[in-house]
């Protein structure tokens, strides 16, 4: 396979280098200097090339992964040299193609969003718009990809990335709560996460819709009843809605 280039070494490229070489991906993976901690660590542990500059990530790489951070993607972008060849994949949220196309012309642009920590061991979804074959092949090395119809479909779903960075600290909170009344750390981890875990599951797998899903779980008078009125109460369940809409404004700002 083609070298792969990976614009910006922080968090995100060390999840998706991960989850490349754990697949069994032997392609070289290029990354910039930017994050030169992280990008010595990944060429210690996963034989990544550190290239001399960003420029040089897009000379040697046909298939460019950008995993800049938006505050200063742009200014970073606007300063690289891209060929029609260039097949570029853009991660960063907030910055859409409007912006992005014309600092990469006359490359193909295409637009991910992935949680990371889950692609680093092939378990997180990837969203992608438009179809591309080049990263549909790349990506579903790290998980199940969802291919988008639209612009409006993708910045919609791209929203998942902040729910799923939420939901680490939703299960920090409920694992907290049992932790409080006596239970011990490992065991109250280990049990929301095998709830949440299975549950997911089933409603992968589940033909059911969500009304015989609710049905089949949430006995008339029973706890789980009681739990989820107390939560539509309080409008814990609506605040999600309240978030999720703001993260959705701040994404498609402009």
């Amino acid at each position: 396979m083609d070298p792969i280039g990976i614009l910006g070494t922080g968090a995100l490229a060390a999840h998706v280098v991960a989850g490349l070489r754990r697949a069994g991906l032997m392609a070289d993976i290029i990354v910039s200097p930017r994050g030169a901690e992280v990008a010595a660590a990944l060429a210690e542990a996963h034989g990544v090339i550190v290239a001399r500059s960003n420029q040089n990530v897009v000379d040697r790489a046909r298939m460019v992964l950008v995993c800049l951070p938006a505050s200063a993607g742009v200014e970073i972008m606007s300063g690289l040299t891209f060929s029609e060849g260039h097949s570029v994949c853009s991660a960063m949220a907030g910055v859409g193609p409007d912006t992005l196309a014309p600092l990469i012309a006359p490359a193909a642009l295409c637009q991910t969003m992935m949680p990371g920590a889950a692609n680093a061991i092939g378990a997180g979804p990837c969203l992608l718009y438009p179809a591309a074959e080049d990263w549909q092949a790349l990506l579903t090395n790290l998980g199940p990809v969802l291919t988008l119809e639209t612009q409006a479909e993708y910045d919609t779903a791209a929203v998942f990335g902040a729910l799923s960075g939420a939901s680490f600290l939703l299960m920090q909170h409920l694992a907290e709560w049992f932790e409080r009344r006596g239970i011990a750390p490992e065991v109250a981890r280990s049990l929301v996460a095998a709830t949440l875990a299975g549950n997911a599951a089933v409603l992968k797998d589940a033909p059911q819709d969500w009304a015989d899903i609710i049905a089949s779980i949430a006995t008339p008078g029973g706890v789980t009843e009681q739990l989820v009125s107390e939560l539509t109460r309080t409008g814990g369940l609506t605040a999600w809605d309240d978030g999720l809409d703001a993260v959705h404004a701040r994404m498609t700002k402009g």
